[in-house]
């Protein structure tokens, strides 16, 4: 079983969390620029199993669909055409 990696997308920079194995706690992992966010999740996913990604979405104050989002969606496509053996949700 592995852990569950949450994704805070941004635009230029990335917040990236992680569950313990056994998916009680999770902890900040680390901050980094969006650019480079493909080739760092890469060499994560060797290092350690991840069972599930899960990513963000965000809203506009008035729950409308914001800029980012549909950014955020492009990015979950790469996602799956990158890493097509792990799971992705919203």
């Amino acid at each position: 079983m592995g852990r569950l990696l949450a994704i805070d997308y941004g635009t230029k920079r990335t917040g990236i969390a992680v569950t313990d194995p056994s998916k009680i706690i999770a902890s900040p992992l680390q901050t980094i620029e969006t650019k480079v966010l493909i080739e760092f999740l890469h060499k994560y996913f060797q290092k350690e199993p991840v069972e599930t990604i899960i990513i963000g979405i965000p809203k506009n104050l008035d729950g409308s669909i914001s800029q980012t989002e549909q950014k955020v969606n492009g990015f979950i496509q790469t996602l799956k055409q990158k890493f097509p053996t792990i799971p992705v949700q919203k």
